[in-house]
């Protein structure tokens, strides 16, 4: 369900296998996988609300960090 989720995401750039990402969900519902952390927007905060941190993992799958 994870995996389906995050890869239906929007996301601008390629994800590295072992690498860490946020994902995000935008006001009109669709999801946005980011590099953004959710403490890194500054003091406005995020435009999207937080989901989850995620990890690709080796076999293309995605794992729940946060």
């Amino acid at each position: 369900m994870w995996s389906h989720m995050i890869y239906n995401a929007e996301m601008r750039f390629e994800p590295l296998i072992s690498h860490t990402y946020h994902l995000y969900e935008a006001e009109d519902g669709t999801f946005k996988l980011l590099m953004v952390g959710p403490n890194e927007w500054g003091k406005k905060g995020s435009p999207h609300a937080f989901i989850s941190t995620v990890k690709l993992l080796a076999d293309h799958t995605w794992e729940i960090v946060k």
